[in-house]
C-alpha cells in the first residue's frame, strides 16, 4: 500500500512524497469460542468437517470439541453451562423438553434413510437359537441408554409383535461393549450402531435379527443433532448463528463430496480407512424436516414416554434457521 506524506517546511512550502511501501499491521480478530461436546462416532461427521474445513473460524468462532461418553453426561452438561452445544439423540431431547427442560436443536444432524442410510440394527449370536422377536420374551437386550432413541424403538418392535415390553429386560451397555456381552451370553441380543454392527458380524459373533430395527420411525427420520440450552442461544444470538451456518455447509459439503469425508473420521473417530468403506453412514442434510421430527414426537406420546403432544417447533430454534 502506497500513502502520501505531506510535509511543511520551514520555507512554507510544500513538499509532497509519494513514498515507499507502509508495511501493513495485521490485527487478529479474536475468535468466540464454543465448547461443544460430542461422541466420537461417524455420526458427528457435521463437526468433524466444519472444524477441518475451517467453516467454524470463517464464521467467527472457534469450538473446543470435548469428546463425551454419551447423553447422559451430554444433557447435564450442557445444563449446567459446561459446554454450550451438545449432541443427543431425537427422543432424549423431546422427554426432556417434557419435563421442562429448555433444550432446542440448532441444526439437522445425523439422518437415518431406509435401504441407504440404516445404522442401527438389533443382533443375536450367530449360533443362537432366536429367530424372531417374540422369542425375546424373559431375555436381556442390551442397548446403550435407557430412555432414548433405541429404548423407545425396542418398545415399538414389541409393540407391532404383540410381546409385552415388560417381558424383555432392557440393559445399559456402551456400544463398544456390546458385542462382548454377546459373546459371553450376558445379554441374548444387542441393539448396535455402526461401526460396532459391521465389526459384529465380520467377526463372526452376530447376524442379524432386525437389520432396520428403527423402521418403526420411518423411512426417514433425524437419529441425533446438535442442541443448546434456549436461554443460552437468546443471549448468545451471534454464536449461535455462526455455528448454525458452520453445520450447514459442513452438510452441503458432506452430501456433495462423501468420497472426501474419509479424513475426517480417520482423524476423529477409531474408524480406520478399510472399516470406513465397509460401514454404512447416515446421511446429513442442512435443510431440517419438521415431519419428520413430529413423527418422532407423535411416537414419543403413544408409547407413553411423554404424557401430552407438543408441535416440533418447540424444540427447533426458529429465529437462526
Amino acid at each position: 500500500m502506497k500513502k502520501t506524506i505531506i510535509i511543511l517546511t520551514t520555507c512554507g512550502f510544500f513538499l509532497l512524497l509519494l513514498c515507499l511501501p507502509m508495511p501493513r499491521i495485521a490485527v487478529a480478530e479474536k475468535l468466540k469460542v464454543i465448547n461443544v461436546g460430542y461422541i466420537p462416532i461417524g455420526d458427528c461427521l457435521q463437526l468433524y468437517v466444519a472444524d477441518g474445513m475451517g467453516f467454524f473460524k470463517r464464521e467467527g468462532i472457534s469450538v473446543e470439541k470435548k469428546p463425551m461418553q454419551g447423553g447422559a453426561v451430554i444433557a447435564p452438561a450442557v445444563e449446567a453451562g459446561g459446554i454450550q452445544v451438545g449432541w443427543s439423540n431425537a427422543i432424549s431431547i423431546i422427554i426432556a423438553h417434557s419435563k421442562g427442560f429448555d433444550f432446542q436443536f440448532l441444526t439437522s444432524g445425523a439422518i437415518s434413510e431406509e435401504g441407504t442410510n440404516r445404522v442401527h440394527s438389533l443382533l443375536v449370536a450367530k449360533d443362537s437359537p432366536i429367530q424372531k422377536i417374540s422369542d425375546l420374551a424373559g431375555k436381556k437386550v442390551a442397548i446403550n441408554t435407557l430412555g432414548n432413541i433405541n429404548e423407545l424403538s425396542m418398545v415399538a418392535l414389541a409393540y407391532k409383535n404383540n410381546l409385552d415390553i415388560k417381558k424383555i429386560r432392557l440393559l445399559e451397555v456402551p456400544f463398544p461393549h456390546m458385542e462382548t456381552a454377546l459373546k459371553k451370553g450376558s445379554v441374548a441380543a444387542i441393539l448396535a450402531v455402526e461401526p460396532f454392527v459391521t465389526l459384529s458380524i465380520s467377526h463372526g459373533t452376530a447376524r442379524y435379527l432386525v437389520k432396520s430395527v428403527h423402521k418403526t420411525y420411518g423411512e426417514k427420520f433425524m437419529i441425533a443433532s446438535w442442541f443448546a440450552k434456549r436461554s443460552w442461544v437468546v443471549k448468545n444470538p451471534q454464536k449461535a448463528s455462526a455455528f448454525v451456518k458452520a453445520i450447514n455447509k459442513a452438510s452441503d459439503f458432506i452430501s456433495a463430496h462423501p468420497e472426501r469425508t474419509t479424513k475426517f473420521l480417520v482423524n476423529n473417530t477409531k474408524l480406520t480407512t478399510d472399516l470406513i468403506k465397509k460401514i454404512t453412514m447416515p446421511s446429513f442434510s442442512s435443510k431440517f424436516d419438521k415431519s419428520d421430527l413430529q413423527r418422532m414426537i407423535d411416537m414419543t406420546a403413544r408409547h407413553n414416554f411423554i404424557k401430552k403432544l407438543f408441535k416440533a417447533e418447540e424444540i427447533i430454534i426458529q429465529h437462526i434457521q
